[in-house]
């Protein structure tokens, strides 16, 4: 009952208007046109005439007219015969119901003279050109509505390719600021390295060679997903060329590989420099009959990449691994099955890493 009730107020409150308006048109016609005659109908007559009015208003406009499809040469003729055939209809219907109630249920031929004719006639063509007119205002509203909700979603796309613009510009801007902090540093460490050239000859080339490991990881960042491996291993050689340095020169490190055979292979960038770093970090390096081994192989398009160093027992234990589930989380997006990464401890206290990458 409640959802009758708030059903009914929603409708009343939704067609408000067209219930204010036919209140001032009956009002009209039945009290102010009856002062002027000097005589007013039946309380039945006006309800029985007016619901067909309103009827006759509300069906024009929303069968006759969409129906006739106006704007379309179709409606050059079926409008008017479907105007003709609704005025007759409508106009027997208006006689007969007044004849039949004004003689208690009986219907005379006499009733359709010339004069109820007439008066029907106008009376209904009064009603249709209302009915013609609110059709044409009702369609003119809801294309107005429709070109509104257009305008309005241009405006929107027009904000967000501005908005889009403008994150785009700020994009721009914090990328040529992250080439600029970079270039602020290598150029700082290039004065360092002039400076001490003459005076810390071993502390100078360190300096570079850290510069070059530096260049090499912010442009493998920034320009592609893969990398020549024998770039990628030129940043190892500078890796230990600097670990070298720290550490006075004593660590023993083989690195075997072939330069022709790698020449043309492609990988992601900073895998075997991480594995290398992760080698440095957690190995102990210092032991010449125990020497940490880095070795690179292809085999029929399969890459092998194997460290192998022993552990460093008096390190403190605060690696979390980061840099070896990078890896094998890289290595799945790219490569999928394709690519494994195993590690185990062997003998004599060995930590080994073996990558396996098929390139096939």
């Amino acid at each position: 009952m409640k959802n009758q009730v708030k059903e009914y107020i929603s409708f009343l409150k939704n067609y408000r208007i067209h219930f204010i308006a036919w209140f001032f048109f009956i009002f009209y016609e039945i009290v102010i046109s009856g002062f002027i005659r000097g005589s007013f109908a039946s309380f039945g007559n006006y309800v029985l005439f007016y619901v067909l009015n309103v009827g006759l208003f509300y069906f024009h406009a929303h069968v006759i007219m969409p129906a006739s499809r106006p704007n379309t040469k179709r409606s050059l003729w079926l409008l008017p015969m479907l105007i003709i055939l609704e005025v007759a209809f409508y106009v027997s219907l208006t006689i007969f119901l007044a004849d039949f109630f004004q003689n208690g249920g009986r219907v005379s031929l006499a009733a359709f003279n010339n004069i109820a004719i007439g008066n029907g006639v106008w009376r209904t063509i009064y009603f249709i050109l209302f009915s013609t007119g609110y059709y044409y205002l009702m369609n003119y509203l809801k294309e107005r509505k429709i070109a509104q909700e257009s305008e309005k979603q241009r405006l929107l796309v027009i904000i967000e390719n501005y908005n889009a613009k403008e994150e785009l510009i700020k994009s721009q801007h914090a990328h040529l600021k992250a080439q600029i902090n970079p270039h602020f540093l290598f150029n700082t460490l290039s004065f360092i390295y002039s400076h001490a050239r003459k005076t810390a000859p071993e502390a100078a080339e360190a300096i570079m060679t850290l510069s070059e490991i530096m260049r090499y990881a912010i442009q493998a960042d920034d320009e592609s997903n893969f990398t020549s491996i024998m770039l990628e291993i030129e940043q190892v050689e500078n890796l230990i060329k600097l670990h070298q340095i720290k550490a006075e020169h004593n660590f023993n490190i083989l690195f075997k590989y072939n330069p022709k055979e790698l020449a043309d292979i492609q990988i992601i960038p900073l895998v075997l420099v991480t594995l290398v770093e992760n080698m440095f970090k957690h190995g102990d390096l210092v032991l010449e009959h125990l020497p940490a081994i880095i070795s690179i192989n292809l085999t029929q398009q399969v890459l092998i990449i194997e460290t192998q160093n022993l552990i460093n027992m008096n390190a403190t234990p605060t690696s979390h691994h980061i840099g070896l589930d990078n890896i094998k989380k890289r290595l799945q997006i790219v490569y999928g099955q394709k690519a494994f990464l195993k590690t185990s401890k062997g003998k004599n206290n060995y930590f080994n890493v073996m990558l396996s990458i098929d390139l096939n």
